[in-house]
């Protein structure tokens, strides 16, 4: 996953079956619409469905980002590494149910899929996207959203790189991960992944991929690389950034 030199190619769609015949030569059949019910007296309000309204590649061919119709998530991220730590979560579940998917990320309004390379998409691509149609709910977020955010995290207001090394290894965390917020994240979202830091100790700041970044070839290289340099210079020299 190259930072800022992966452009995606939008798919735009009507419907899976639609966008699937014109990827990859499956047949699509449009089922009949079904009569419709007579207009209820007391109608109960329901939370708008979502809908895939893109669904577009990444750097890392075994990973897709489905682009819904609105916001999946209040604030941060979910990541569902296996189907354990799905568990108790009805679209992950229902994810880790279709054979070959590895990993599941959420953030802002989309969800991105990875697959095992034992199987192809053209055999998920359908499942994958109505599952996530029929499953998806909308997450609250785990803590207070705060409004009115500042663009920059208050913590780089007073940050001066020549005091970097007096730091405790939690403040050196809290600038890192302000940084990576403010020059890095936003890149990987785009691409359909994200990145966690797990903690720093001494000069080595251990990170943590996710969604699209997490099997990308390049992301144990020229990602990599990007993310320790420019903590290289944004920071201290003698950072180095090791990814698990």
């Amino acid at each position: 996953m190259q930072i800022g030199l992966f452009h995606t190619t939008e798919i735009v769609m009507g419907s899976f079956k639609g966008w699937l015949q014109k990827m990859f030569g499956i047949p699509a059949q449009v089922p009949e619409k079904p009569a419709s019910a007579p207009p209820s007296s007391d109608p109960v309000k329901e939370e708008p469905h979502f809908e895939v309204i893109r669904v577009q590649p990444t750097p890392n061919p075994e990973a897709f980002q489905f682009i819904m119709n609105r916001p999946v998530i209040a604030q941060g991220t979910r990541t569902f590494e296996s189907a354990d730590e799905a568990k108790g979560d009805t679209l992950g579940e229902a994810l880790f149910e279709i054979f070959g998917v590895v990993n599941v990320f959420l953030k802002e309004n989309f969800v991105t899929v990875t697959k095992s390379d034992v199987v192809g998409w053209h055999t998920v691509m359908e499942t994958i996207g109505e599952t996530i149609q029929e499953h998806l709910k909308f997450y609250e977020a785990e803590s207070p959203v705060q409004e009115n955010k500042p663009d920059i995290d208050p913590i780089l207001e007073g940050f001066k790189k020549e005091e970097f090394s007096g730091y405790s290894d939690d403040e050196k965390t809290k600038v890192i991960d302000a940084l990576l917020d403010a020059a890095i994240r936003p890149a990987l979202s785009n691409d359909g992944g994200g990145i966690d830091i797990m903690g720093i100790e001494g000069s080595v700041v251990k990170i943590h991929y996710q969604g699209a970044c997490g099997s990308c070839p390049s992301s144990t290289t020229g990602t990599l690389s990007y993310i320790e340099n420019f903590l290289k210079e944004a920071v201290h020299p003698d950072l180095q950034v090791q990814a698990n």
